[in-house]
C-alpha cells in the first residue's frame, strides 16, 4: 500500500513537470464523461455511490470491491440519429479477499464521414461527386483498474487509463489516473468521492499540439430502503461534479472557474428480478429504463430524451456473472 502510494505520488510530480508552460483546455476530455453501462445512464448518471458491479471501474473503483466473482458487461448504444456509436465492454474479477482486478475498453466512434476537400474543381466551380472520399474517426479509452478495502466500511480503487484518440488527419494519444473511495456509513447508505485526471491527462497530438485535461471531483451518495412485505427495493441516488474548466453558462451552476453540475436517480426493484428506473442528468435531460434479472444474467436497458433534432439515445447492456477466477 505504502508503496503504491509512493509511485502514485511520483506520477503525479512528473505529470506536473511535464504540463509545466500548457494551459487546461476546455470539453478536452468531454468524451470520457458520455457514461458505461445502461444502468446508471438510466439513472442520469448518479453512479458514484450507487454502482457495485462491474461498471464501477468508471463511475468509481472503489466501488469494485462489491464484484463478486467474475464479471462481464456489454452496452451498445446510438445517438445523434445513428450518426455516433457507443461501445462499453468490462470485466472484473476477484483477485483476493476484498481485492478486485477490473479491465474496460470504451470507445466512441462517427463513421462514413464525407471528404470533400480534393473534390473540388476550380476551373469549373464544380464539386467533382466522385472525388468526394469518406473517413471514420473514434476516441477509445483503455481502463485497468484495482479495488481493495481499507477498513471494513472503507474502501479505495484506482484507474489507469490509456487513451487514443484516432482522426483522418491526426491522432492523440494520453495516459491519465483515476482514483475513488466509497464509504458505507451502514448497510444501507453509501457515501462516493471519484477523482479523475489526477495527473492533469496529457493528450498529445501527431501534429505537435499539447492538450490538457483537467482534473475534476465527483461526489455521490445513494441509500437502499427495502420494503420486506412487497417484496420492494428502493435507491435513490444523487451525484455533484465540480469541474475546473471555466464553463460558466454550459453548466447548472459556476463559481467563477469552477462549475457544479448535479445527477439524480431513482431504481425501484422486485424481488431482484425486475428493476425500474428514472433520473435527470447534468444537462436537465429526462432518462429511463428497465432491468430484468434472471440467475447469472442482467438485461438492462436506457432512454435518454432530447428536447430537439439530434434524436433520442438508446442503450442495452448485457451482463453476466460467474464464479471467481481465482
Amino acid at each position: 500500500m505504502k508503496r503504491t502510494i509512493y509511485y502514485v505520488v511520483l506520477l503525479f510530480f512528473i505529470f506536473l513537470q511535464g504540463a509545466r508552460g500548457q494551459s487546461f483546455k476546455k470539453y478536452a476530455g468531454e468524451f470520457l464523461y458520455i457514461g458505461a453501462g445502461s444502468r446508471v445512464t438510466a439513472l442520469g448518471g448518479a453512479g458514484t455511490a450507487s454502482t457495485s458491479d462491474v461498471n464501477a471501474a468508471y463511475w468509481n473503483p472503489a466501488g469494485l470491491v462489491e464484484a463478486r466473482g467474475f464479471q462481464f458487461e456489454f452496452m451498445h448504444s446510438k445517438q445523434f440519429i445513428s450518426s455516433i456509436q457507443q461501445n462499453y465492454l468490462g470485466l472484473s474479477t476477484e483477485y483476493r479477499d476484498e481485492q478486485v482486478l477490473a479491465l474496460s475498453l470504451l470507445y466512441l466512434t462517427v463513421n462514413g464521414i464525407k471528404d470533400s476537400r480534393q473534390a473540388f474543381n476550380a476551373a469549373d466551380r464544380k464539386v467533382d461527386y466522385s472525388k468526394v472520399t469518406s473517413f471514420n474517426t473514434g476516441d477509445y479509452t483503455l481502463l485497468l483498474s484495482y479495488a481493495n478495502s481499507y477498513r471494513k466500511n472503507i474502501s479505495y480503487g484506482l484507474n489507469i487509463k490509456a487513451i487514443y484518440r484516432g482522426y483522418h488527419v491526426a491522432s492523440a494519444f494520453g495516459l491519465g489516473f483515476d482514483t475513488g473511495m466509497k464509504y458505507f456509513v451502514n448497510d444501507r447508505f453509501a457515501l462516493g468521492l471519484m477523482l479523475r485526471d489526477i495527473t492533469t491527462t496529457m493528450l498529445v497530438w501527431t501534429t505537435g499540439e499539447k492538450e490538457l485535461i483537467a482534473p475534476s471531483i465527483r461526489f455521490g451518495t445513494s441509500y437502499k430502503l427495502n420494503i420486506s412485505s412487497l417484496n420492494l427495493t428502493v435507491m435513490p441516488a444523487m451525484d455533484m461534479a465540480v469541474l475546473f474548466e471555466n464553463r460558466r453558462y454550459a453548466s447548472q451552476l459556476h463559481l467563477g472557474p469552477i462549475s457544479l453540475d448535479s445527477f439524480w436517480g431513482l431504481e425501484v426493484g422486485y424481488h431482484h428480478l425486475l428493476a425500474l428506473r428514472v433520473g435527470m442528468d447534468e444537462l436537465q435531460r429526462f432518462n429511463t429504463g428497465i432491468g430484468v434479472s434472471i440467475p447469472k444474467i442482467t438485461f438492462d436497458y436506457s432512454f435518454t430524451a432530447y428536447q430537439s433534432e439530434l434524436g433520442n439515445i438508446h442503450r442495452i447492456s448485457f451482463h453476466l456473472q460467474f464464479d471467481r477466477l481465482f
